[in-house]
């Protein structure tokens, strides 16, 4: 990844409604503004209050006294940050709503921990203070704006807490970080099924644009190729000596077909205009990949609601 961004800029991608407001901090994460006619939600706060603040003055003029919400679709730190200027006493005070995991995980020492760490290294972190959301679901929440629904559907996998909004009115699936370009992050096998059956449940929704955090594109056909990358993986992989060995060292170890250069070719992209990182998303893939065929294929037994890889 890039040198982080200090400021955030506004874009407004074709075919997206103009109640959602779009917000790109670099390489980072985007974040988005939903107005509706009852209030104001902000999906996601991004990684610092710095950079917050700024999403905050842009939309402020539209605000006209509607109430304030917060969505944390996940934890992670680059949608959270920014929490604690929605906070009683914050700069912009509204309500903050995630799942019950999502709370869990900003409480959990582990976070106070990783933010600790942030803050010796990078300046940038000094001011940032958790705060969790208020508000939890574990099932899915609906949100009536009046105009607009906005619908949060569990979408486990990149993160066990993690959360997508599915606005019907308007057919638009603010997707998180359930589906990325150029491919989601996977962590093994168990979370590379759950990554799949988020898509899956995503696809089915038939969504006309989907507007993920990482990516900067509104393609609806976003999730059914992030499904047809894990596919070709699982294809490639099966049959390789690589699923003989049930392990790799390195991207050398790669046949071509699944080189970092190669898939990123297939789907119109080059390494040069792909954030550094995804090269490491690969090859999580391939791990867990191998670590899912492996266990199907020894044969042990599956956890409840566990299919065979398809």
């Amino acid at each position: 990844m890039s040198a982080p961004p200090a400021d955030v800029e506004e874009v407004r991608p074709p075919g997206v409604d103009p109640r959602i407001r779009v917000f790109h901090a670099g390489e980072e994460v985007d974040t988005f503004v939903v107005l509706t006619r009852r209030f104001a939600v902000f999906i996601d706060t991004m990684s610092t209050p710095a950079l917050m603040r700024q999403v905050i003055e842009r939309v402020r003029p539209a605000l006209q006294g509607r109430p304030v919400l917060v969505v944390n679709t996940h934890a992670d730190w680059d949608h959270v940050y920014g929490n604690q200027l929605f906070a009683a006493g914050g700069e912009l005070p509204g309500l903050i709503v995630g799942s019950f995991r999502t709370r869990q995980r900003l409480l959990d020492p582990a976070a106070s921990g990783r933010l600790a760490a942030q803050q010796a290294e990078d300046r940038r972190f000094e001011e940032v203070r958790l705060v969790p959301p208020e508000v939890v679901f574990t099932e899915g929440l609906t949100l009536d704006g009046g105009d607009l629904t906005l619908e949060l559907i569990p979408t486990p996998g990149h993160t066990p807490d993690h959360c997508s909004v599915w606005i019907p009115e308007l057919r638009t699936l603010l997707a998180g970080d359930a589906a990325e370009f150029p491919f989601p992050s996977v962590q093994s096998g168990e979370t590379l099924e759950q990554v799949r059956n988020s898509l899956r449940r995503l696809v089915a929704l038939d969504p006309a644009v989907v507007l993920p955090c990482h990516g900067g594109t509104t393609d609806p056909a976003l999730l059914e190729h992030n499904l047809t990358y894990f596919r070709v993986l699982r294809e490639a992989l099966q049959d390789s000596p690589l699923a003989a060995r049930g392990a790799f060292l390195s991207d050398g170890d790669l046949p071509p077909p699944l080189t970092y250069e190669h898939i990123l070719a297939g789907l119109g992209a080059s390494p040069s205009r792909v954030p550094t990182l995804y090269r490491e998303f690969h090859l999580d893939a391939v791990r867990a990949t191998l670590d899912e065929w492996a266990q199907h294929t020894q044969g042990r037994a599956l956890t409840p609601g566990r299919t065979a890889p398809d």
